[in-house]
Parts: structure tokens; C-alpha cells; sequence
């Protein structure tokens, strides 16, 4: 039957003719197995490209009482496999203009993306939005069919900095500064705040940093199209992640 590896078995070799006989029937249908069509593993070598895309919630405040903005970012990371090898890679990131504003409850704070400027570790200053690494290196390696990404930076590794301001006339809100200094602390958000209070007039300054992927290595299956995300379109943080090969 078409497609029916066959079997063999001192029966289904045997004849009336003999050893001698017995002994060329399975050498014949060794000779067929030995044609016998395969499937092939799917070629690796060639450009692949990884592209991680997302957005971050920066929010002065808890999610349930607070004021911020959503700024969307992409990462693309594209590597090259010689040999079955790991070979060249880079990768570089960017946070897009279209920023929107949080308020929660809806309609309580009007925030939005300002200009700003932050201090480094290094004591630098740098002007806002700002990404830490606009371009940096990746390393690699190649496992069982699976390809290990490394980016080329340490601790505090990427991130996106931006500095927003909030504002509210609502006097409801009136413990808005003591709930966020402590979701600061309760979060570790990296969060530096200018704040004035005028009668019921509340305004916020807000500078704010936040990682962006990959964080650290990335290990994922060396699969074309392959997909993965986590959180959703309304959370805090969204992540997705796509490999493709691109030649």
C-alpha cells in the first residue's frame, strides 16, 4: 500500500527456497527501506527576525485611582545562522507616537506626555522620552531547535523614560498624592514627582522609567511565525513576541 513502510520479519522473508533465499529477500527489502523517502528537518540557516511589540501604562497612583498615559514601543531583533550556528545579531527599539491618556475613575485626571529631562546612574542628563539603548548587540545560541537570545547590556538593562504631567479640580480626589506615593513604594515604581496643590487644583509632574524587553535572555523555539503574548490590549504592561524568518 502506498505510503506503508514495510515490516520485516524472519516470516515475511522466509521461502521455500531456503537460507540462501531467505537471506536475498531481506536484503532486498533492506535496499527499499533505505530509499524510503523521509521527511526533512526544516532548513535554520538564513536572517531571522524577532519582534517584540507592546505598550507600557505609566500611572501616577494605583490602577483604580490615579492619572497617566499609555505610550506603545516596539523592539526588532534580528539575528543570522550559519551552519546550524548562532551568527551575527543586533537589535534596536523605539516607543511610538501615539500616546494615550489614563484616568481612572474615567474622567477624574487629564494627563499627558510632556518634555522633560532625567538623571542617569551616571549622573548624565538626558532629555524625555528617551530609550536607554536605541541599538545594542545580541548574542546567541542555537539548542535542540531552539535559539537562545541574549541582549548585550546589564542591569538596569532598556528602558524608556518619559516624563507626563496630571492634573484634577475633582475635590473627591483629594488623597490622590498619599495613595501614589504609596503604590510607589508597594510597586517600586521608578517614579520622580514635582506636585502643587492649590485649594482643590492637584497637579503632578511625574518622570518615570520602565524596562523594556528583552529583559534578559530569551529562550523560544526556532519556528517560522511563531507567537507569543502576554497581558491584554487594556493591561498595565502588553508584551507579544514574533519570529519570522526574512530572507
Amino acid at each position: 500500500m502506498a505510503g506503508t513502510i514495510p515490516v520485516i520479519s524472519p516470516e515475511s522473508c522466509a521461502t521455500r527456497t531456503g537460507w540462501h533465499g531467505w537471506v536475498g529477500r531481506c536484503i532486498a527489502v533492506l535496499l527499499v527501506l533505505l530509499a524510503w523517502p523521509t521527511a526533512a528537518a526544516p532548513p535554520i540557516d538564513g536572517r531571522w527576525e524577532l519582534r517584540i511589540e507592546g505598550h507600557q501604562a505609566f500611572v501616577f497612583g494605583e490602577q483604580g485611582f490615579g492619572g497617566g498615559i499609555r505610550i506603545p514601543w516596539e523592539v526588532v531583533i534580528q539575528f543570522r545562522i550559519e551552519n546550524g550556528t548562532f551568527g551575527v545579531g543586533s537589535g534596536s527599539a523605539r516607543w511610538i507616537e501615539r500616546t494615550t491618556a489614563l484616568s481612572a475613575p474615567p474622567g477624574w485626571f487629564d494627563c499627558r506626555r510632556v518634555d522633560g529631562t532625567y538623571l542617569d546612574s551616571n549622573l548624565k542628563m538626558h532629555a524625555t522620552p528617551r530609550i536607554r539603548f536605541a541599538a545594542f548587540p545580541v548574542a546567541g545560541a542555537v539548542v535542540d531547535g531552539r535559539v537562545e537570545i541574549q541582549p548585550g547590556y546589564r542591569p538596569p538593562g532598556n528602558y524608556l523614560a518619559v516624563t507626563y504631567r496630571c492634573e484634577t479640580r475633582n475635590a473627591i480626589a483629594e488623597n490622590w498624592f498619599d495613595v501614589a506615593e504609596r503604590a510607589k513604594q508597594v510597586h517600586g515604581k521608578r517614579q520622580d514627582v514635582e506636585t502643587r496643590v492649590d485649594g482643590v487644583y492637584r497637579v503632578a509632574r511625574v518622570r518615570e522609567v520602565a524596562p523594556l524587553p528583552p529583559e534578559r535572555r530569551v529562550d523560544l523555539p526556532l519556528e517560522d511565525g511563531w507567537y507569543f503574548a502576554e497581558g491584554t490590549e487594556v493591561s498595565e504592561r502588553h508584551v507579544s513576541y514574533r519570529l519570522q524568518r526574512v530572507d
